[in-house]
């Protein structure tokens, strides 16, 4: 299993597809930096942890987007033949998609992290700002619920029809544009509104919470991305034979 693992990681960060929508990532990333994010997210600093959220919400759709590319190949006809032969291995179905879910998870990391550091060259180099450790539970709150998620519905419809796996690709973008509630799935919008609620501190601008009706939300979407992931894992679809 641990084999197959390193397998499937290394053929998919050596790919052609992940290493250029890792760079894509990060000019996109660096872009909403310097003409977004340099303004402040509602009024706030650059370097506060409202627009580190801010920053993540919007750019979590095209990370989400790059996982879902990279997802969609697990169900191409090629793959197909493949889970042919892990069907007759001692692997079972549920590992099998458990390697899946581990390795395109490392990817989605590798994403975060370079967007992350970009983050901290941004606000060291600009602002001399390196209290990075408040922004740690806020940003794994937004990003996990995301991925979880995203990755479960992959699977689901990735199972009938790599097509469908696809047709996700314009949902996460519609998605980036809702509305600015609690329930804003990558919380741009929510974190572009909310913090002008708050009352503002002696500093000027209102102190970090978490929002429970926020949290809530997150919650949700991983217990349910949770949920569909073990539904995927336990009823394993029929593969046909070439």
């Amino acid at each position: 299993m641990v084999k197959i693992f390193g397998y499937e990681l290394k053929r998919l960060l050596t790919s052609g597809l992940f290493i250029a929508m890792l760079v894509v990532n990060a000019v996109f990333a660096w872009y909403v930096l310097t003409t977004d994010i340099i303004e402040g997210v509602a009024y706030t600093a650059p370097f506060s942890v409202w627009s580190c959220c801010g920053y993540f919400g919007k750019t979590l759709p095209l990370s989400m987007i790059t996982v879902l590319l990279l997802q969609a190949g697990y169900y191409g006809k090629q793959q197909k033949r493949v889970d042919i032969l892990i069907g007759a291995s001692p692997l079972t179905y549920a590992q099998s998609l458990l390697i899946r879910t581990a390795v395109l998870g490392v990817c989605f990391l590798i994403i975060c992290l370079i967007e992350s550091i970009l983050g901290a060259v941004f606000c060291a180099a600009f602002f001399g700002y390196y209290g990075f450790g408040a922004f740690v539970l806020p940003a794994l709150l937004e990003i996990i619920p995301c991925f979880v998620f995203t990755i479960a519905v992959g699977h689901l419809v990735g199972r009938f029809h790599q097509g469908l796996v696809y047709v996700l690709l314009p949902v996460v973008f519609i998605s980036s544009f809702g509305a600015a509630g609690a329930f804003d799935f990558f919380g741009g919008a929510f974190f572009s509104v909310y913090p002008m609620t708050l009352p503002l501190n002696p500093d000027g601008e209102p102190d970090f919470v978490i929002n429970s009706l926020w949290l809530t939300a997150r919650l949700i979407y991983l217990a349910a991305g949770a949920a569909l992931l073990t539904i995927n894992a336990v009823f394993r679809p029929k593969v046909k034979r070439a």
